[in-house]
């Protein structure tokens, strides 16, 4: 196959066969919600469809991409370039991870709803939409697809006030940010007259950059820091975090900001490379910001949820220095760190979600002090996550953060990857007490981690994610060299071109 003409219907169901697929099985998932909704067994069961569904979608995806298709004809809509292929891995990973996390948590803590898994399928069609748009409606239409469902999974535990607040922190933060972006993108469209990204490229590129214009870009990052949970726009990201059961926790720190970061480099390189000028010092000073913000403030945590939501807005920075370097290499390390953290985040939050109940917010450095010892497995599992979230050499954490200073030095920017290296030390300083409570520290009690199992499903994606972090920390070359679809690749000719331009 050599090209799909999406100006056809054909062509367009193709291109969008791995959403479809999802779409699909969430549609299947309200009616077994329909018919099955009272027992353990009926949610769980939904819970399968949904993995089987997504699994479906990963190998359509694949399909699709070692068909080496690409668009031809008429511009659209949907990107088809290497990018999204990679960006729909990534986020169909994460919601993997979460359905994985769930199918145990949710019957342990008597959630039992079929509903959700429909939610959690809802949420990953829109952010499949906002990773690979190529049009601003189509941008704004993923965003709300993807919003709504997990303002609803945040309060999914309605016996607790804090799921709750959760739910309303973020629906009112979210209603917020898209107003920004939807004013953004209006601007955006007064200025160029179109919302194709490749078509406003162009357009910025003959004419300049006029007042509508930036004014309107300013809004576009305003509404897509919200969502990435960068500083300053990051107030709501602790306490939904903290307030959220853990598995939709995991699901917003891993799907929600993989999808909110691979549209901002989409949006960025090929809408607006031309005026680079504009915004890359308001995302240089954002990653800096949210680098020293992150890190400094979840020193001060005694709750590891709240530690690691924290932790979240530092990693923000950390992607929005490889999206400030505006180049190919600042677009692959922002997806080979994304595919890092989502490993990273899924394994860290699955075993988070055994040491606690009742949404684990009580759970600090007590809670695991001696883990090692009576569950040396998970201990080793949970220790692998934090040097990897730390960055430490010989795992995949490490090479995400080599690959962004590569990026960020490439550019003549020392500043950044100064902050960059500093900021990641400090972040030593609330990582290694947790290795250091697992292995130094005696249990409070004998009885304290006699309850710590990794059910099978959360065992699944615990141990892979961890063995993947070592893997790929090992042998690096097996995701940055050596292919053309390697992630070193993942850039797709749609930013070659975008940076050529910028040139």
């Amino acid at each position: 196959m050599n090209g799909l003409d999406l100006a056809t219907p054909a062509g367009v169901m193709l291109a969008l066969l791995p959403e479809l697929v999802v779409i699909g099985a969430s549609l299947v998932v309200l009616l077994l919600a329909a018919f099955r909704h009272q027992t353990a067994a009926d949610s769980r069961l939904a819970g399968w469809v949904s993995l089987a569904g997504l699994v479906a979608a990963v190998a359509a995806l694949a399909a699709l991409w070692q068909s080496g298709v690409g668009p031809v004809g008429t511009p659209s809509m949907i990107a088809l370039d290497g990018y999204r292929f990679a960006a729909l891995g990534v986020i169909l990973v994460a919601s993997i991870g979460a359905v994985l996390l769930s199918l145990d948590y949710l019957e342990r803590e008597n959630l039992i709803a079929p509903e959700y898994y429909a939610l959690l399928l809802m949420a990953t069609s829109g952010m499949m939409f906002l990773a690979g748009s190529e049009d601003l409606i189509v941008l704004f239409l993923g965003l709300e697809v993807m919003s709504v469902p997990v303002y609803v999974l945040a309060g999914f535990n309605r016996r607790s006030v804090f799921s709750a607040e959760a739910a309303l922190k973020y629906f009112l933060v979210g209603a917020i940010a898209s107003a920004f972006l939807l004013y953004g993108i209006a601007l955006s469209y007064g200025a160029t007259g179109t919302t194709g990204l490749t078509a406003i490229g162009e357009r910025v590129a003959a004419q300049g950059v006029t007042p509508m214009l930036g004014l309107g870009i300013g809004l576009i990052l305003i509404g897509l820091g919200f969502k990435v949970a960068s500083v300053p726009f990051h107030m709501w990201a602790p306490d939904v975090y903290d307030g959220a059961p853990t598995p939709v926790t995991a699901y917003m720190a891993t799907g929600v900001k993989a999808a909110g970061f691979l549209a901002l480099v989409r949006v960025l390189m090929v809408g607006f490379p031309a005026a680079v000028d504009t915004w890359q010092p308001v995302v240089g000073v954002l990653a800096a910001a949210s680098m020293i913000v992150g890190n400094l403030v979840a020193l001060a945590q005694r709750s590891l949820k709240r530690m690691l939501a924290y932790s979240s807005v530092a990693h923000a920075g950390y992607l929005l220095a490889a999206v400030w370097a505006g180049s190919r290499a600042g677009a692959s390390a922002t997806l080979l760190y994304l595919a890092a953290y989502v490993l990273t985040t899924l394994a860290t939050f699955g075993i988070l979600a055994v040491l606690g109940r009742g949404g684990e917010r009580d759970v600090t450095l007590d809670t695991v002090a001696g883990l090692a010892r009576r569950r040396p497995v998970i201990g080793f599992a949970l220790a692998v996550c934090m040097f990897s979230l730390l960055g430490f050499p010989g795992t995949f954490g490490f090479i995400g953060k080599w690959a962004i200073i590569s990026a960020v030095a490439a550019e003549h920017h020392q500043f950044l990857a100064v902050v960059l290296v500093i900021t990641s030390l400090v972040s030593a300083g609330y990582y290694l007490p947790v290795v250091r409570a697992m292995y130094m520290k005696d249990p409070l009690t004998a009885e304290q981690h006699d309850g710590v199992v990794l059910p099978g499903p959360a065992r699944v994606a615990v141990g892979l994610g961890v063995v993947l972090l070592l893997v790929f920390g090992i042998l690096p070359r097996l995701v940055i060299g050596g292919s053309d679809r390697s992630a070193a690749s993942f850039a797709g000719s749609v930013l070659d071109r975008a940076v050529d331009a910028r040139r």
